[in-house]
C-alpha cells in the first residue's frame, strides 16, 4: 500500500499509520480505499487484537485532499454532488469501518488533526495526544460547510454540546492540554513517548475479550439516548451472554482461589 502502514507485531497490536508526510496525511481517494481495505482485513485476523491508528510525519492528519476539487469547473455534476458521493463512497465507509471495528482502537494524535482528521482521531476507544498535537474542526469557518466524518456525533458526546459547537462554528486550535481538560484524551504524553505509551495500553487492550470492547462500545454510546431503565436492561442482557463466555468463569475461579 502507497498511501498507508500497516504492521502487526508478535502481540497481535497492529499499527495502521496514514502515510502521506509530505502533505500532513491528507485524505485522499486513495488513502480512504486503502484504509478501508486494510480495517476489513485486519479486523477478520484473528491473531490481531488491538489497532493503533497514527499519523507518519509531523501530524496526524489534515483533513480532506482539496486539490483534485480544482477542476470541478469541468465536471457535469456539481460540486455538492460529487462531495455527496465521495462521501457515500469513501469517506463514510471508511468512518464506519473505524467506529466498528471488531477489537479496541487507540489513535495516537501526533501534532495537528484538522477537518475529518479531527474526527478520524477522535473515533477510537482510547485517544492519546502528544503534548504537541492540536485539534481543529476547520469546515465551517473556514469552508462554510458543515463538519462530517462523525464530528457532530463524537464531539458532544466527548466534550457536551457547548463545547463541541464551539470548536465547530469557530475552528480554533485546540491544544493536547485543552482537549485534555475537555476529556476529549485520554492522556497528554511527551511526543518522544507517544507510539511507546500507546502500545503500552494497547498491550493491555489485547487481553480484553474483543466482545466485551463491542458490547462496551455500544453500551457506552447508546446509553445516552435511552432511559436509565433501559440503559438497565441492555446491560442485563449482554452480561447474560458475557458471563456465560470461558473469560468469566475462568476470572471467577482464578479470583476465589486468591
Amino acid at each position: 500500500m502507497e498511501t498507508i502502514r500497516v504492521e502487526v507485531d508478535e502481540r497481535g497490536i497492529a499499527l495502521l499509520e496514514l502515510n502521506r508526510p509530505e502533505v500532513l496525511n491528507v485524505l485522499s481517494v486513495q488513502l480512504l480505499t486503502e484504509m478501508s481495505a486494510a480495517l476489513q482485513a485486519l479486523g477478520e485476523q484473528a491473531e490481531v487484537r488491538a489497532l493503533i491508528v497514527t499519523g507518519c510525519g509531523r501530524g496526524f492528519c489534515a483533513g480532506a485532499d482539496l486539490l483534485p476539487l480544482a477542476d470541478v469547473a469541468t465536471r457535469e455534476e456539481s460540486l455538492g454532488q460529487h462531495i455527496s458521493a465521495a462521501m457515500s463512497q469513501h469517506f463514510n465507509p471508511m468512518m464506519a469501518l473505524l467506529y466498528n471495528f471488531p477489537r479496541p482502537v487507540v489513535s495516537a494524535i501526533n501534532g495537528i488533526a484538522a477537518g475529518g482528521g479531527a474526527a478520524i482521531a477522535l473515533c477510537a476507544d482510547i485517544v492519546l495526544a502528544a503534548d504537541s498535537a492540536a485539534l481543529k474542526v476547520v469546515q465551517v469557518p473556514q469552508l462554510g460547510i458543515a463538519a462530517d466524518l462523525g464530528a457532530n456525533w463524537l464531539l458532544p458526546r466527548m466534550a457536551g454540546r457547548g463545547r463541541a459547537l464551539g470548536a465547530c462554528l469557530l475552528g480554533d486550535t485546540l491544544e493536547a492540554a485543552r482537549l485534555l481538560e475537555w476529556g476529549v484524551v485520554w492522556e497528554c504524553v511527551p511526543d518522544q513517548q507517544l507510539l511507546t505509551r500507546s502500545y503500552e495500553l494497547a498491550g493491555r487492550l489485547a487481553h480484553v475479550p474483543t466482545e466485551t470492547v463491542v458490547a462496551s462500545r455500544r453500551l457506552i454510546d447508546s446509553a445516552t439516548q435511552q432511559s436509565f431503565e433501559a440503559s438497565l436492561e441492555d446491560e442485563r442482557q449482554v452480561q447474560r451472554q458475557l458471563c456465560d463466555a470461558p473469560f468469566f468463569s475462568t476470572a471467577v475461579l482464578g479470583f476465589l482461589a486468591r
